[in-house]
């Protein structure tokens, strides 16, 4: 028991050392759990995965995680946007362990499923200061970090279009939380499944020196990454977080799309189906990356 203790003060510990620490989770369905360690001591989650009825994000993969790092409080949770893959674990930390900040887009138009209504109450109920972020607004992830969001804007995008030229589902990922994380001289990029109108938007009002990235998260899971963002970003990291295999994709994994489009650059592309949970630590100049497995 001495030992597990000191185990987990070792890990709080390196996570406040003047280091940020990003960890893309590794999940048995599809999703996206990304926890953030700021250099301060903070946490925050970026989504929290899937839900079903043989698996939570948050019961499963997340809280075990954080245990076992002796994290036990969430200073927030900032949701891209309404889908189940990406809010599926939200439920079960709000109900299992204190948190302060719940964070989306205040999507409020079609498509938005009365699912994800309740639990953005629900966090309010539990006691967490719901915030609605749009392009311009910063959230505070603590002092060393700069924590922009890009997209979408206040009015969303292609809310008013024509319900036969954008589905529900599309309108809900181009409307995603996009996030630019500064630390230092280090840029991350968080886009949610932003894709079409969202990434074309970024691109159009983010000027080119504000684009160079050192790591990149795939919009879309991989599957709807732009050459334009690629060439744009030309991170030295970018990071997927996929299964292995889609049935009816028109590939096995996006990974594969990915080292296709990333690689040429000199990017490292990772995979969480791949490589398991995958790692990135920035002290403010340089960014190293730790996984699970090797992968391809």
């Amino acid at each position: 028991m001495k030992h597990l203790l000191l185990l987990l003060c070792a890990a709080t510990l390196h996570a406040s050392d003047g280091k940020l620490i990003v960890t893309y989770l590794g999940m048995p369905e599809h999703g996206l759990a990304i926890v953030v360690q700021t250099p301060s001591g903070k946490t925050w989650m970026i989504d929290t995965g899937h839900q079903s009825d043989k698996y939570d994000a948050g019961r499963d993969t997340i809280e075990p995680f954080l245990k076992a790092r002796g994290i036990t409080q969430l200073d927030g949770i900032a949701i891209s946007h309404p889908h189940g893959d990406h809010y599926g674990g939200a439920l079960w930390l709000l109900d299992h362990l204190p948190v302060k900040t719940f964070v989306d887009t205040g999507y409020s138009a079609r498509g938005l499923a009365l699912a994800y209504s309740r639990i953005r109450q629900h966090a309010q109920e539990r006691g967490a200061k719901y915030i609605t972020a749009t392009e311009g607004d910063t959230l505070d992830f603590g002092p060393e970090l700069t924590v922009e969001v890009l997209s979408p804007p206040k009015q969303m995008h292609n809310t008013d279009t024509d319900p036969a030229k954008i589905t529900e589902h599309g309108l809900l990922n181009t409307n995603s939380l996009f996030l630019r994380l500064q630390h230092g001289k280090n840029v991350f990029f968080f886009p949610g499944d932003a894709y079409g109108t969202g990434q074309r938007y970024v691109l159009e009002h983010t000027s080119p020196e504000r684009l160079k990235a050192t790591v990149v998260t795939a919009p879309h899971h991989g599957f709807n990454t732009h050459p334009e963002f690629v060439t744009a970003t030309k991170p030295k990291f970018a990071i997927a977080s996929c299964l292995a295999f889609y049935a009816g994709s028109e590939v096995p994994s996006p990974g594969d799309k990915l080292k296709d489009q990333f690689e040429p650059l000199g990017t490292k592309v990772f995979v969480t189906a791949w490589n398991g949970n995958i790692e990135i630590t920035s002290d403010g100049v340089d960014v190293t990356a730790k996984t699970e497995r090797e992968g391809k």
